[in-house]
């Protein structure tokens, strides 16, 4: 498959009545028992939140830690490097799949310290509703990602 780039026209707004932040983290994983608690691994990790008043809406990228741009694809979706979580109070009444998606990425400042770097992502999940009728739903991210550590 021929990687298509990434421009940086028509970002993703944060959604109305939300807090949202863009963030990347080095040298780490998902800890399976607690998203908000990543442990030491093997993966740049980024992820997208939208806070609401009862909600919250979290997407995870795990992507590799060599190279100024990354691309993956519907398997690797499909494998847990691209997560997607929900919470509110009524997320679990309607169990959710992601079925397909994908997602993309670039060093927009490969010149710089990595804690001084932008990233702009790309990031398309299909999510099916199991067990009902519903459509399924796509979330969509473009947006930039700052680090979220320091080393200078």
């Amino acid at each position: 498959m021929q990687e298509q780039p990434i421009d940086e026209s028509n970002l993703t707004d944060c959604p109305a009545n939300a807090t949202c932040q863009y963030l990347f983290t080095e040298n780490v994983d998902l800890n399976p028992n607690s998203f908000s608690a990543p442990q030491q691994g093997r993966y740049r990790l980024f992820w997208a939140e939208a806070k609401q008043a009862e909600s919250t809406m979290s997407v995870y990228v795990k992507a590799a830690m060599e190279g100024t741009k990354f691309e993956l694809t519907k398997a690797d979706v499909l494998a847990e490097r691209v997560l997607l979580y929900r919470s509110c109070p009524t997320c679990m009444m309607v169990p959710f799949k992601v079925v397909d998606g994908y997602a993309k990425g670039v060093n927009m400042t490969p010149e710089k310290p990595a804690d001084q770097t932008k990233w702009l992502l790309e990031i398309k999940l299909v999510i099916r509703y199991e067990g009902t009728s519903m459509a399924d739903e796509n979330v969509f991210i473009k947006q930039y990602f700052h680090p979220n550590f320091v080393y200078n």
